[in-house]
This record gives C-alpha cells, sequence and structure tokens, in this order.
C-alpha cells in the first residue's frame, strides 16, 4: 500500500534521534504526517533549524507536513536535592516545603507557592508520573507533612500531580507566552496548549493567536480531573484535541484511562473534532526494535476507537529505532483500516445542518451510491474538507486547494489527502488539473467517476455550495514513474 491511502495519520516527536535533516527526512519518508517540537526541551535555535529543515524537505518531497508546536504549561516540580535524588521508603515520614532550599531525605522542595493552601489531609501527592505516591497527614506552613504510601527513586525536578486539588495556575506560564510568540512569528501549523482546564483556557490562547493576525490552530491536552469536568466546552472551543495520557492516567487513576479515553474520542468525533491519542504507544521500542503485544493492540484500539492521529513520544524523539516505530505505527494502522467496518456515519434522521455539512453528506452518499473513485474537495480553508472527513467516508478524500498552508493543516485530520493546484477561474481549469492529476498520480483512470465540492460562482471565491459528479476523461498524459511521484503516492 501507499502512504496517502492510510487515514489515521501519524505525529511523531522531533529529538535528540530526528534532529538531522537527513533523520527528519527519513521520519517523512517512514509515514509521519504531523511533526511534534516539544517546548519542554531544546532552544529556539534548535526548533527554528527544524521547522526550516521541514519546510524545506516537504517541498523537496512534496509532502505536505504539519508542524505542531507543544507548550510546556505550568507543570509543578520538586525541587534540588543534595546528591541529585533521594530515596523514599513505605511508611516514611517526610516534610516538602515551598522554601527555596535544597532538599535531603528528609525534605522535599517544590515550586508550587501555594501548596500549603490548597492541600487537605489524606490528599494524594503523587511524583514522577504516579510512580511514588504519598499521603498528607498535617499541614504546617512553609511545611505539608507527609507518609510515602509507595517509595522509590525521586530524582532532581520530577513532576507532582495533587488531582484532588483545584490548583491556582495560569494555563499559560511566562515561558509559555514567549515560547507561543516564537512559534507564531514562525508559522506553526498548531499549537497544544498543555494542562488545560477550562473552556477560558482556549479562549485565552486563541485572543493572543489573534492578536498576532495568525492562523495557527489550537490543540487542547487533556491531561486533568478538572478538564474532564468541563470536556464538552473544552472540545467545543478547541480546533483540535489531544488525550495526554501520561499526566491523564496519574490524575484520574489508570483503570478508569480506557473509558475515558473513548469518551473523550467520541465526543470529538460527534463533534467534528481532530483527536489525537498520544503516550506510550509504543513505548517499548524506544528500547527495542519490535513492540509488545500489548502496544499493538493498543495503537489497533485507538484506530477503532475513531481517533484521528496516533502520537510517538519519546519513541520517535530519543528512542533507538525511531523510524522503526514510525514504520510499525504504520503498517499496524494500515492493516486495521483494511478490514475496518465503521465507515460512512451517515445519519438521514433529525439532523439539520449548514450548507457545507449538507454538501459534504451528499458527497459521502453520492460516493457510496455511485460507487465513485474518490470525494475531490475543492477549498480555500479547509473547513469543508474536514466535515466530509467526519462523515468518515470509505473511499479517499482530497483536499484541492493553491495554498500550501491550508494543506499542512489538513495533515492532521482522518482520511485527508491533499492535492496542490495551480490558480484557476473556470470550471473547466478545475477539471483539466483534477483529470491531470487523478491520471499522473494513478489514483484514477478514465471513465471513473469523481464526487467533487466546491463554491459557485467560482470567479467569486464563494464558500462551499455545490457538488458535482465528475468522470474522469482521458487527458492523454500517463502515469508518472515512481520517483517523480509525490512521496506518499509512490509505491
Amino acid at each position: 500500500m501507499r502512504l496517502y491511502q492510510r487515514k489515521v495519520k501519524i505525529v511523531a516527536t522531533l529529538g535528540p534521534s530526528t534532529s538531522t535533516e537527513e533523520q527528519i527526512e527519513n521520519a517523512i519518508r517512514s509515514g509521519m504526517n504531523v511533526a511534534r517540537l516539544n517546548f519542554s526541551h531544546g532552544t529556539h535555535e534548535l526548533h527554528l533549524k527544524n521547522i526550516q529543515t521541514i519546510r524545506s524537505l516537504s517541498k523537496k518531497l512534496n509532502a505536505p507536513v504539519a508542524i505542531l508546536q507543544d507548550l510546556q504549561g505550568p507543570k509543578i516540580r520538586v525541587g534540588q536535592f543534595k546528591e541529585g535524588q533521594i530515596k523514599l521508603e513505605r511508611d516514611q515520614i517526610v516534610r516538602m516545603t515551598t522554601e527555596n532550599v535544597v532538599g535531603d531525605e528528609n525534605l522535599i522542595p517544590t515550586d508550587l507557592l501555594s501548596l500549603t493552601d490548597i492541600v487537605k489531609p489524606n490528599f494524594k501527592v503523587l511524583l514522577d508520573d504516579g510512580l511514588i505516591e504519598l499521603q498528607v497527614i498535617k499541614i504546617d506552613k512553609p511545611f505539608v507533612l507527609l507518609k510515602v504510601i509507595y517509595g522509590g527513586v525521586l530524582k532532581n525536578r520530577k513532576g507532582i500531580n495533587i488531582p484532588e486539588a483545584q490548583l491556582p495556575i495560569k494555563s499559560l506560564t511566562d515561558k509559555d507566552l514567549l515560547d507561543l510568540d516564537f512559534g507564531l512569528s514562525n508559522q506553526v501549523d498548531y499549537v497544544a496548549l498543555s494542562f488545560v482546564r477550562h473552556g477560558r483556557d482556549i479562549r485565552t490562547i486563541k485572543e493572543i493567536i489573534e492578536k498576532k493576525n495568525s492562523a495557527a490552530k489550537v490543540i487542547a491536552k487533556i491531561e486533568m480531573l478538572e478538564a474532564l469536568d468541563n470536556i464538552d466546552e473544552i472540545i467545543r472551543l478547541s480546533d483540535g484535541v489531544m488525550v495526554a495520557r501520561g499526566d491523564l492516567a496519574v490524575e484520574v487513576g489508570q483503570s478508569r484511562l480506557p473509558g475515558i479515553q473513548k469518551k473523550i474520542i467520541n465526543l470529538c468525533n460527534e463533534l467534528n473534532k481532530p483527536v489525537i491519542t498520544a503516550t506510550q504507544m509504543l513505548d517499548s521500542m524506544v528500547e527495542n526494535p519490535r513492540p509488545t503485544r500489548a502496544e499493538i493492540t493498543d495503537v489497533a484500539n485507538a484506530v477503532l476507537d475513531g481517533s484521528d492521529a496516533l502520537m510517538l513520544s519519546a519513541e520517535s524523539a530519543s528512542g533507538k529505532y525511531p523510524f522503526k516505530a514510525i514504520q510499525t505505527m504504520n503498517e499496524i494502522i494500515f492493516e486495521v483500516e483494511k478490514n475496518e467496518e465503521k465507515y460512512y456515519r451517515l445519519s438521514l434522521e433529525n439532523e439539520f445542518l449548514s450548507i457545507p455539512s449538507g454538501i459534504a453528506a451528499s458527497a459521502c452518499l453520492c460516493a457510496l451510491k455511485l460507487n465513485a473513485k474518490a470525494i475531490v474537495c475543492l477549498t480555500t480553508s479547509g473547513k469543508t474538507a474536514q466535515i466530509i472527513s467526519g462523515f468518515r467516508p470509505q473511499v479517499p478524500i482530497y483536499a484541492m486547494t493553491n495554498q500550501i498552508s491550508v494543506l499542512n493543516k489538513l495533515e492532521l485530520v482522518w482520511g485527508l489527502q491533499t492535492l496542490l493546484i495551480n490558480d484557476y477561474k473556470t470550471m473547466d481549469e478545475i477539471l483539466s488539473q483534477l483529470d491531470n492529476m487523478m491520471m499522473k498520480f494513478g489514483i484514477a483512470k478514465t471513465g471513473d467517476r469523481v464526487i467533487l465540492t466546491l463554491g459557485q460562482p467560482i470567479e467569486l471565491g464563494s464558500k462551499t455550495n455545490s457538488l458535482y459528479v465528475h468522470t474522469v476523461s482521458d487527458c492523454l498524459v500517463s502515469k508518472l514513474e515512481n520517483e517523480s511521484l509525490p512521496l506518499r503516492f509512490r509505491s
């Protein structure tokens, strides 16, 4: 199969294992659709180099790639220890302090200045992604007395989670604001906001993006208990959602995670918002060339649940087998989609649609009933293409536009492949280019039916209001040689 035939997209995090031009090219060739830049690590200089490399390679390979800037957010951490780490034993009593001191076996400093005001006796305090669990015994400002429930080695600057506490922290730190300004100045396609808790967090970042006259879209990372209480509002206000299973599992408890993951994905599908399932999908491949059977099943289930995209973190950023991990995820997704039966989510009952949504639903129904080869969406914003994706048609969906920035953004959306065309003024110019590309890329042949959605009158740049059933004509062009094709259309 060719890369364009895979419907669920792959987000790969760049890092030490994927930092050179050759390595990033290998990642794109292996199946990466979206490059994630993790702003918890790295300098602006390094991220700028990666952005420039991605844009250059995308043009060279004729393969659009979306760039996702992932902001660090207000992560609460422990401070520094004399020896760089301490060992905590079960039932040990320790103190946690907000004072700026160096810690030891009995004293844990933290940067959460409001700690003593927000915790109560019996609250859980989880350290290092939940590997170490403490319980609050008593508050004695500026200290909190805790009992070790599950011990372990605690290193400098490890994270803290307090699921039961209402944290008085802003979703955007000073560092995030500087990073965001950098990302928007360098035209990132998406910005992922960490530790979202309320709809107002999304409104705040969108206002900043609007003031910068940026077209970047906002991805809400769901990783806090509070977010689940406001999940409908958060999803509605966001342009997409990431199920960040690392911190989320620590916050809600690991046994609740699978059900919550399914609920969030289902809600995103209903509201037609792209959803990324992330964290430890192929975690063993950080060290090993093959995943575990459980990881294979996890990836498969995330596809079956309805994810638009799946994300690799350390696997591609710092693992020993970054390209093998991307290829493995690619293969698992292909195999699941081959036998997938949940296509065409079309309901004809009690559903009132906008004009673009009505055209999109009709396009999917026509494709099904007329046995069309593809649905092609002529678009300037990508909105109608995303609506068509939400109906999950089985035939390939192509977003056709003359704006490369729109194509880049659509790389995150389920099932969408992209075709870059020249400027056009008439229907004949559109159909001529469409037939040429279909034949040259080997995705249709003379006589095949294609469903086209577009806005008319064309010369006025109208929004989508029309559906056109087109039969590919013989335009006397032959399929390009494999190496001359855009990357994702190559065999």
